[in-house]
């Protein structure tokens, strides 16, 4: 809904100027109908009066299109304020005209509801075209069945005066040669900027979904139609940047795995991957790929924030609480219990569609990647379910450095030629983990 929102707002904003300057016609041909029907020295003032708060009508609108302020009720307010007010002329034109109550709908003027109709088309908004049609029939109605008041003959004179306006050659040429080309003319380029702007907006829309589930195949889900607004090639050319990586792996899972069927194995795999990528997509992470019982999480690519370390941190606390109610969960239904290890590291990599044209990878690769998954290899050695970097921690801020954490004596990692510090979950138990999420990093730093 949201994708769908952001393709109306700009359409709906264009509608509205088009809607001004629809507006604008109107208003000069209600002033030339009723001009054309009467002296134009001795305009009544009711008319004058009417004619004059569209004109202000007319202003308003045009102010609000072309400052871009919007909001749902105002087609509606614009839409009645048109309706009522045209009904209003009209019924006042055909008076003035000397004809019977019921002959306003007689009047080329009438017509205009039609242009007011296409223009409210524009909104896509199909009950508003409805709630126009309805009201400016029901003012008409309304309108005709009211007596003339005293004020208005007098002001309107004599029978046989209002009878030479009616006749009046010139206002027979505008109002009934010259207005209804013009009303078709008006209603005709409506009709044809809303074909237009239709067609428009159908086509942005199949291209946004359509590079949504292009994108959908790089990125979390989270990201790909946010991502689907911006430059696609630009994105998927590559570029070198910092990231946190994290590496989340079973422990003992090819143990694991003997005992269990083909097809059991597949459901604990889509379960695992299903719960242990929650916590990814809701720290603002994607989930660059699946390996087998292994998860490569990555914060700051495609989209960079500046706490992108201090996402991959709390993210993978979130996850060991994940991993956690999972294997209880398990061994409640008398299945063997699950433990995980993670490793995570901040670094520079670079980021980038890589492949071919048929088969496409959008990934990051680098130093930083490979020492993430040492440090969750480490993990194993070391006894703890989460092994990260210094180098992450310091990126993080001290709100991720506190309370549970333990320095390890420099490691060379196998593939890296410079020994990596590390820090792991110290003393572990799933207690201390809301300790140390609820801590904030306000802890003693333990070495």
């Amino acid at each position: 809904m949201t994708g769908l929102k952001s393709l109306l707002r700009p359409a709906e904003l264009d509608a509205e100027k088009t809607a001004a300057l629809v507006r604008v016609a109107i208003l000069l041909s209600l002033a030339v109908a009723i001009l054309s029907a009467v002296d134009a020295d001795h305009v009544p003032t009711g008319p004058a009066v009417a004619l004059a708060a569209y004109g202000l009508g007319t202003v308003v609108g045009l102010v609000l299109a072309w400052r871009r302020i919007f909001h749902p009720s105002i087609p509606y307010l614009l839409v009645t304020f048109d309706v009522v007010l045209v009904a209003v002329q009209v019924l006042m034109l055909s008076r003035m005209m000397g004809m019977p109550p019921a002959g306003a709908f007689s009047l080329p003027a009438t017509g205009l509801i039609f242009v007011i109709l296409a223009y409210a088309a524009l909104r896509y908004r199909p009950w508003l075209v409805v709630y126009a049609g309805a009201l400016f029939v029901a003012a008409i109605e309304f309108g005709s069945r009211l007596p003339a008041a005293d004020a208005e003959m007098a002001m309107t004179g004599h029978m046989g005066q209002m009878s030479t306006m009616a006749h009046n050659g010139m206002a027979r040429v505008l109002n009934y040669q010259a207005l209804p080309p013009t009303l078709v003319a008006v209603a005709t380029f409506i009709l044809f900027v809303m074909g237009r702007r239709t067609r428009s907006l159908l086509l942005a829309s199949v291209q946004q979904a359509a590079r949504t589930a292009r994108l959908s195949r790089y990125f979390s889900p989270n990201l790909a139609a946010r991502l689907a607004e911006g430059d696609e090639d630009q994105l998927l050319a590559g570029r070198r940047q910092p990231v946190a990586v994290l590496f989340v792996d079973i422990r003992g899972f090819t143990t694991l795995g003997e005992t269990m069927a083909p097809d059991e194995l597949g459901a604990f795999l889509s379960e695992y991957r299903r719960r242990l990528a929650r916590p990814v997509f809701a720290h603002g992470g994607t989930v660059d790929k699946f390996i087998g019982d292994a998860i490569m999480a990555v914060f700051g690519s495609p989209l960079q924030r500046a706490d992108d370390a201090e996402r991959a941190v709390r993210c993978a606390l979130e996850i060991l609480q994940a991993a956690r109610e999972w294997s209880s969960e398990r061994e409640r239904a008398g299945k063997a219990p699950v433990a995980i290890g993670i490793g995570g590291h901040y670094g520079e990599v670079f980021a980038g569609a890589l492949g071919g044209e048929q088969l496409l990878e959008f990934t990051v690769i680098g130093d930083t990647v490979n020492v993430a998954e040492r440090l969750e290899r480490l993990s194993r050695e070391v006894s703890s379910p989460l092994v990260v970097s210094a180098a992450l921690l310091e990126a993080a801020g001290n709100d991720a450095e506190g309370a549970g954490w333990r320095r390890l004596p420099l490691h060379e990692l196998k593939g890296h030629r410079q020994p990596v510090e590390a820090l792991c979950l110290a003393s572990f138990e799933w207690g201390d983990l809301e300790e140390i999420k609820a801590s904030g990093g306000e802890g003693d730093g333990r070495q």
